[in-house]
């Protein structure tokens, strides 16, 4: 079936979630192809097939994957871990060695899985042949000294110490399925995909937590959210994901379709220089050539921008008031937030002078748009005006192809809530539990940056590496703090996503949490 145009979701969509393709389980009862499916409608493009819980690169990818794989633990709303596939999970008082207990959870193949299933996931994970997203997440995992401890406890080897590592076992793409094998995935999940049906998963009556309400749910992708929102008022999609400002604030005036609001789902940055540099450092590389280069590296700048742009006009005029202007820190509400931090005031005249004194005046400087955030372009518009109030003459374009060489220039970029230890792992650069060096060798004029990096790497290793949570927090707060001196962040956004009127269950969830796309959660009708 072709995804996923107006033609699908407009004109086939109600005979789609109403047609079965005949199909049996390769193991178990058989499905009930024919009864009406729950329609989740995702922004995206491509096809769809069999779902691979460990390579899961797009929304839909991830919510396809929860709903067949069940990873060991989850995370909640706050971004903390929690039992799920995993009936306990906890280190030894080394931090190097986690024990994990595995609930009797039958898998779509009627039998529970196994130590030896989660040891074959996780080597899959880690293969480079595999492409598995959260492979970066498990260097520090010496699955060589990993053992099973009997069928149902394994026990996990670190490198380094790291009292933080369930995070890791709750991340997107660490299912565990039968034998490790991906395609086509054998897991514990609440649905089950079937042979010939690619669009859809079907009810796994045998689910730990209790057969799913609806019994299949099929999945579409659209990059069009026009599409999205009127397949839902039409009534051919149930839920529809992620949907614009202007579209929740149209399905907030309708009666019966509604829609459910995630606050500080999504954290927007204008960062300061090459593409490359790490998260929320907001400095630029020595990787740039030319006396815009290095101008656009000149940290006086990045900090002339963080003071010229009015958050809260951008907030207003681009997000409909349905965010929260940033304060320059990533994840408000999530656990380890530095909580007390307003949003930076804006100071047009001192602004200016940190432009001057970087040698910014009258620069042409692009401005690249998040090719991930469609909201990045009408957010363009605002923040050219408010730069050009300070000095900067911005120019919007489209982002760098995937194998050009980095522009120098101000980036958009939209960060999705995560667990901060795991971002703070992401902006310190290769991780400190495997062998690499926390921070890559740096030329002299990427010298600030590098040394953000390697602070942030070494109080996060100081963090990972305590047992005391109060040292714990310590550590997490400062990194914190290092990574507000170099970042704007713009708005704390939220996540909305569209619900029929015939659809009941659907609760507030930030991306990738343990009540995110859930669907067997929900009921038609």
């Amino acid at each position: 079936m072709q995804l996923s145009r107006r033609s699908f979701l407009r004109a086939a969509g109600a005979t789609a979630a109403l047609a079965g393709i005949p199909a049996l389980a390769a193991c178990g009862a058989p499905a009930d192809t024919t009864a009406p499916r729950l329609v989740a409608a995702f922004a995206g493009d491509g096809p769809l097939g069999v779902p691979d819980p460990h390579v899961v690169w797009r929304p839909v990818d991830r919510a396809r994957a929860a709903a067949v794989a069940d990873t060991l633990l989850v995370w909640d709303q706050d971004m903390t871990q929690r039992p799920h596939l995993a009936a306990s999970a906890a280190p030894d008082r080394t931090g190097t060695r986690w024990r994990i207990r595995l609930r009797d959870a039958p898998a779509h193949d009627g039998r529970p899985l196994t130590s030896a299933d989660v040891l074959a996931s996780l080597r899959r994970i880690t293969d480079p042949a595999t492409g598995a997203t959260a492979a970066p997440l498990l260097a520090g995992l010496d699955l060589a000294a990993s053992r099973a401890v009997s069928a149902s406890e394994v026990e996990l080897v670190l490198g380094a110490p790291d009292f933080l590592f369930g995070l890791v076992l709750g991340a997107p793409g660490t299912g565990i399925v039968r034998d490790g094998r991906g395609t086509p995935p054998v897991g514990t999940g609440a649905f089950r995909w079937l042979p010939g049906s690619p669009d859809a998963l079907y009810r796994h009556d045998g689910h730990w937590l209790g057969a799913a309400r609806s019994p299949a749910v099929e999945f579409v992708v659209d990059d069009d959210e026009e599409n999205r929102y009127q397949s839902l008022v039409d009534g051919h999609v149930h839920w529809a994901h992620d949907l614009f400002p202007h579209s929740a604030r149209r399905l907030l005036g309708r009666v019966g379709t509604t829609v459910v609001s995630a606050p500080g789902s999504a954290t927007r940055f204008l960062d300061v220089g090459p593409a490359g540099s790490s998260p929320g450092t907001g400095t630029a590389g020595g990787t740039t050539a030319g006396a815009s280069g290095d101008v656009l590296g000149d940290p006086r700048l990045a900090e002339a921008v963080r003071l010229g742009i009015d958050r809260t006009e951008l907030v207003r005029e681009v997000l409909l008031d349905l965010a929260e202007p940033g304060d320059d820190l990533f994840g408000p509400g999530l656990a380890y937030h530095p909580a007390g931090f307003a949003p930076v005031e804006r100071d047009v005249a001192r602004a200016r002078e940190l432009v001057a004194a970087a040698g910014a005046d009258r620069l042409e400087v692009p401005l690249l748009f998040d090719p991930f955030d469609p909201m990045s372009r009408p957010a363009a518009d605002t923040v050219v005006e408010q730069l050009a109030e300070i000095g900067l003459t911005c120019t919007p374009r489209e982002p760098d192809p995937p194998d050009a060489a980095p522009t120098p220039g101000i980036r958009f970029r939209r960060a999705a809530a995560t667990p901060l230890p795991l971002y703070l792992r992401a902006a310190a650069g290769p991780d400190p539990a495997d062998d690499a060096p926390p921070v890559a060798t740096a030329g002299e004029d990427d010298a600030p940056a590098a040394a953000g990096r390697a602070d942030v790497g070494a109080l996060l290793a100081t963090a990972r590496g305590v047992p005391d949570e109060a040292r714990r927090v310590e550590a997490l707060r400062r990194a914190q703090l290092l990574l507000r001196d170099r970042s704007t962040v713009w708005s704390s956004g939220d996540e909305h996503v569209g619900v029929s009127a015939d659809l009941t269950g659907v609760e507030p969830a930030r991306p990738d949490t343990a009540t995110w796309a859930r669907f067997h959660r929900l009921r038609m009708g």
